[in-house]
Protein backbone atom coordinates (compact mmCIF):
# COMPACT_ATOMS: atom_id res chain seq x y z
CA UNK A 1 0.00 0.00 0.00
CA UNK A 2 2.79 2.44 0.88
CA UNK A 3 4.43 1.81 -2.51
CA UNK A 4 1.21 2.72 -4.36
CA UNK A 5 0.85 5.98 -2.44
CA UNK A 6 4.33 7.08 -3.49
CA UNK A 7 3.69 6.62 -7.22
CA UNK A 8 3.00 9.81 -9.07
CA UNK A 9 -0.42 10.16 -10.67
CA UNK A 10 -0.41 11.47 -14.22
CA UNK A 11 -3.00 13.57 -16.01
CA UNK A 12 -3.29 16.12 -18.82
CA UNK A 13 -1.25 18.63 -16.82
CA UNK A 14 1.86 16.53 -16.18
CA UNK A 15 2.02 13.44 -18.45
CA UNK A 16 4.49 15.22 -20.76
CA UNK A 17 7.04 15.88 -18.01
CA UNK A 18 9.78 13.21 -17.98
CA UNK A 19 7.65 10.10 -18.45
CA UNK A 20 7.93 6.68 -20.04
CA UNK A 21 4.86 5.20 -21.70
CA UNK A 22 3.78 2.55 -24.18
CA UNK A 23 0.89 3.83 -26.27
CA UNK A 24 -1.41 1.26 -27.87
CA UNK A 25 -2.21 1.72 -31.55
CA UNK A 26 -5.62 3.19 -32.33
CA UNK A 27 -7.54 3.86 -35.52
CA UNK A 28 -8.02 7.44 -36.67
CA UNK A 29 -11.80 7.32 -36.40
CA UNK A 30 -11.33 7.50 -32.60
CA UNK A 31 -10.44 11.22 -32.92
CA UNK A 32 -12.54 11.98 -36.01
CA UNK A 33 -14.89 14.52 -34.41
CA UNK A 34 -12.44 15.91 -31.87
CA UNK A 35 -10.31 19.01 -31.93
CA UNK A 36 -6.81 18.70 -30.54
CA UNK A 37 -6.34 19.89 -26.98
CA UNK A 38 -2.68 20.58 -27.70
CA UNK A 39 -0.33 20.76 -30.70
CA UNK A 40 3.41 20.49 -30.08
CA UNK A 41 6.13 22.41 -31.92
CA UNK A 42 7.01 19.20 -33.78
CA UNK A 43 3.43 18.84 -35.04
CA UNK A 44 2.14 16.09 -32.76
CA UNK A 45 -1.43 16.54 -31.63
CA UNK A 46 -2.94 15.45 -28.33
CA UNK A 47 -6.55 14.65 -27.53
CA UNK A 48 -7.39 14.33 -23.83
CA UNK A 49 -10.05 12.06 -22.39
CA UNK A 50 -10.98 11.34 -18.80
CA UNK A 51 -9.18 7.98 -19.05
CA UNK A 52 -6.08 9.05 -20.96
CA UNK A 53 -4.65 10.70 -24.05
CA UNK A 54 -4.54 10.08 -27.79
CA UNK A 55 -1.35 11.15 -29.54
CA UNK A 56 -1.16 11.57 -33.32
CA UNK A 57 2.46 11.79 -34.42
CA UNK A 58 5.00 10.80 -37.05
CA UNK A 59 7.72 10.21 -34.45
CA UNK A 60 7.83 7.91 -31.46
CA UNK A 61 10.60 7.00 -29.07
CA UNK A 62 12.02 10.22 -27.73
CA UNK A 63 9.52 13.03 -27.43
CA UNK A 64 10.98 16.09 -25.71
CA UNK A 65 11.97 14.87 -22.21
CA UNK A 66 9.97 11.64 -22.50
CA UNK A 67 10.32 8.11 -23.83
CA UNK A 68 7.09 7.16 -25.53
CA UNK A 69 6.74 4.02 -27.59
CA UNK A 70 3.92 3.01 -29.90
CA UNK A 71 2.86 -0.63 -29.83
CA UNK A 72 0.78 -1.08 -32.96
CA UNK A 73 0.31 -3.33 -35.94
CA UNK A 74 -1.90 -0.72 -37.60
CA UNK A 75 -0.50 0.91 -40.75
CA UNK A 76 -0.01 4.67 -40.97
CA UNK A 77 -3.21 6.12 -42.43
CA UNK A 78 -2.03 9.65 -43.28
CA UNK A 79 1.57 10.11 -44.43
CA UNK A 80 3.60 8.59 -41.61
CA UNK A 81 1.21 9.65 -38.85
CA UNK A 82 0.18 7.04 -36.32
CA UNK A 83 -2.36 7.33 -33.55
CA UNK A 84 -1.74 5.89 -30.11
CA UNK A 85 -3.72 5.89 -26.89
CA UNK A 86 -2.43 5.64 -23.32
CA UNK A 87 -4.36 5.67 -20.10
CA UNK A 88 -3.14 8.04 -17.42
CA UNK A 89 -2.13 5.00 -15.35
CA UNK A 90 0.17 3.82 -18.19
CA UNK A 91 2.62 6.68 -17.62
CA UNK A 92 5.69 5.97 -15.51
CA UNK A 93 8.44 8.24 -14.28
CA UNK A 94 11.39 8.47 -16.67
CA UNK A 95 14.48 9.29 -14.67
CA UNK A 96 17.37 9.07 -17.14
CA UNK A 97 19.09 6.82 -19.65
CA UNK A 98 21.68 5.92 -17.03
CA UNK A 99 19.25 4.57 -14.43
CA UNK A 100 18.34 0.89 -14.35
CA UNK A 101 14.72 1.17 -15.44
CA UNK A 102 14.04 -1.27 -18.29
CA UNK A 103 13.59 -4.96 -18.89
CA UNK A 104 13.22 -6.90 -22.12
CA UNK A 105 10.16 -8.84 -23.22
CA UNK A 106 10.11 -11.25 -26.18
CA UNK A 107 7.11 -12.74 -27.94
CA UNK A 108 8.67 -15.85 -29.46
CA UNK A 109 5.63 -16.67 -31.59
CA UNK A 110 5.61 -13.26 -33.29
CA UNK A 111 9.41 -12.96 -33.09
CA UNK A 112 9.01 -9.53 -31.56
CA UNK A 113 11.20 -7.94 -28.90
CA UNK A 114 10.44 -4.81 -26.85
CA UNK A 115 11.65 -3.02 -23.78
CA UNK A 116 9.36 -2.31 -20.87
CA UNK A 117 9.58 -0.17 -17.74
CA UNK A 118 10.34 -1.89 -14.43
CA UNK A 119 7.11 -0.46 -12.96
CA UNK A 120 5.02 -2.19 -15.62
CA UNK A 121 2.35 -4.44 -14.09
CA UNK A 122 3.49 -7.35 -16.27
CA UNK A 123 7.03 -7.34 -14.84
CA UNK A 124 7.67 -10.78 -13.34
CA UNK A 125 10.67 -9.81 -11.23
CA UNK A 126 12.90 -12.26 -13.12
CA UNK A 127 14.18 -10.27 -16.10
CA UNK A 128 17.28 -8.19 -15.40
CA UNK A 129 16.62 -4.46 -15.08
CA UNK A 130 19.07 -2.47 -17.21
CA UNK A 131 19.91 1.03 -18.38
CA UNK A 132 18.49 2.24 -21.69
CA UNK A 133 21.83 1.75 -23.46
CA UNK A 134 22.38 -1.78 -22.12
CA UNK A 135 18.80 -2.65 -23.05
CA UNK A 136 19.32 -1.37 -26.62
CA UNK A 137 22.44 -3.53 -27.03
CA UNK A 138 20.68 -6.70 -25.83
CA UNK A 139 17.64 -5.99 -28.03
CA UNK A 140 19.92 -5.68 -31.06
CA UNK A 141 21.45 -9.07 -30.27
CA UNK A 142 18.03 -10.65 -29.72
CA UNK A 143 16.71 -9.32 -33.05
CA UNK A 144 19.69 -10.92 -34.79
CA UNK A 145 19.09 -14.22 -32.97
CA UNK A 146 15.40 -14.15 -33.97
CA UNK A 147 15.99 -13.27 -37.63
CA UNK A 148 19.12 -15.25 -38.47
CA UNK A 149 19.81 -18.95 -38.18
CA UNK A 150 23.47 -19.25 -39.26
CA UNK A 151 24.71 -18.68 -35.71
CA UNK A 152 22.99 -21.93 -34.66
CA UNK A 153 24.43 -24.34 -37.22
CA UNK A 154 27.03 -25.79 -34.83
CA UNK A 155 24.53 -26.66 -32.11
CA UNK A 156 22.64 -29.92 -31.85
CA UNK A 157 19.31 -28.30 -30.97
CA UNK A 158 16.07 -27.46 -32.71
CA UNK A 159 16.55 -23.83 -33.85
CA UNK A 160 13.40 -22.52 -32.13
CA UNK A 161 14.28 -24.29 -28.87
CA UNK A 162 17.83 -22.97 -29.08
CA UNK A 163 16.64 -19.41 -29.72
CA UNK A 164 14.41 -19.55 -26.68
CA UNK A 165 17.19 -20.92 -24.44
CA UNK A 166 19.74 -18.31 -25.53
CA UNK A 167 17.35 -15.35 -25.52
CA UNK A 168 15.84 -16.27 -22.17
CA UNK A 169 19.36 -16.40 -20.69
CA UNK A 170 20.15 -12.99 -22.20
CA UNK A 171 17.01 -11.51 -20.66
CA UNK A 172 17.19 -13.13 -17.22
CA UNK A 173 20.94 -13.02 -16.52
CA UNK A 174 23.88 -10.69 -16.96
CA UNK A 175 25.78 -13.29 -18.99
CA UNK A 176 27.13 -12.15 -22.34
CA UNK A 177 25.91 -13.74 -25.55
CA UNK A 178 29.37 -15.22 -26.05
CA UNK A 179 29.31 -16.81 -22.57
CA UNK A 180 25.85 -18.30 -23.15
CA UNK A 181 26.90 -19.81 -26.48
CA UNK A 182 30.08 -21.22 -24.92
CA UNK A 183 28.12 -22.82 -22.06
CA UNK A 184 25.84 -24.52 -24.60
CA UNK A 185 28.83 -25.86 -26.53
CA UNK A 186 30.39 -27.14 -23.32
CA UNK A 187 27.14 -28.94 -22.45
CA UNK A 188 27.01 -30.56 -25.88
CA UNK A 189 30.54 -31.93 -25.60
CA UNK A 190 30.41 -32.88 -21.90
Amino acid sequence: MEEQKKKKKYNKNNFFNQTYCVFKGAELYKIRKRKPNYRSESGSTYYYTTKGVYRLANHWGRAARCKWRLDSDLPAEIDDLRLGFAEWTDFKEYVSDTSDSYYIHVDFEKKKVDYMHKEDEAYDGVAVIRTAEATRKIIKQIKNLLEDYKWAKYYDYDIEELREIVITDLINTTKTLQDIKQELKNEMYA
